[in-house]
């Protein structure tokens, strides 16, 4: 881990292989909440919880609260980005982003197609989007029709750079296309 960071400080802090190696996990999963880290990391929950906290005291994780989660970002990940990979590392929301970067201007009955689930789901789900400024919706007689607001380049980014930790052939065929 030489240069990794600048001070012994924070080298000391990861001297420990436990809390070392959490801090990967953060670093690879980015975003993840949690009872991911848990699974990642093969570590009992308490275990995980101590030195989340501990890595986060010493300004080396940033805890991020989302609804009923806490998520966890290496500090040096883009603050306007936390919001967007949280919503990549839901499944369901996943699908439908990609599925509106895919086919820009499709319309809900579209989406609720493609994803496979409840167009209640879908719509809570681009409501939510929709708050954050992620994507927007127009509506042309009966129609909702939604495109994405947010820089393109910057979901695609995000996807590449965390593609091994989505394991969703979605994503794969989505940077295969972009690429």
């Amino acid at each position: 881990m030489p240069g990794d960071f600048p001070n012994e400080n924070e080298k000391k802090v990861l001297e420990l292989d436990t809390r070392r190696k959490i801090f990967e996990v953060v670093k690879k999963f980015a975003g993840s909440h949690f009872k991911e880290i848990e699974r990642k990391s093969n570590l009992p929950s308490g275990t995980v919880k101590y030195h989340l906290a501990y890595l986060a005291k010493r300004g080396l994780i940033i805890e991020t609260k989302d609804g009923n989660n806490i998520r966890y970002f290496p500090r040096e990940f883009k603050p306007e980005n936390k919001k967007l990979l949280s919503f990549l590392r839901q499944k369901t929301i996943r699908n439908i982003l990609l599925f509106i970067l895919m086919h820009n201007d499709c319309y809900h009955g579209q989406i609720v197609n493609a994803v496979h689930v409840s167009s209640s789901t879908v719509t809570w789900h681009l409501k939510r989007m929709e708050e954050n400024y992620i994507i927007k919706s127009r509506k042309d007689g009966r129609k909702t029709f939604y495109t994405i607001v947010i820089d393109t380049e910057e979901i695609v980014n995000l996807l590449i750079s965390y593609q091994e930790s989505f394991l969703d052939s979605l994503v794969d065929r989505v940077i295969e296309m972009w690429e």
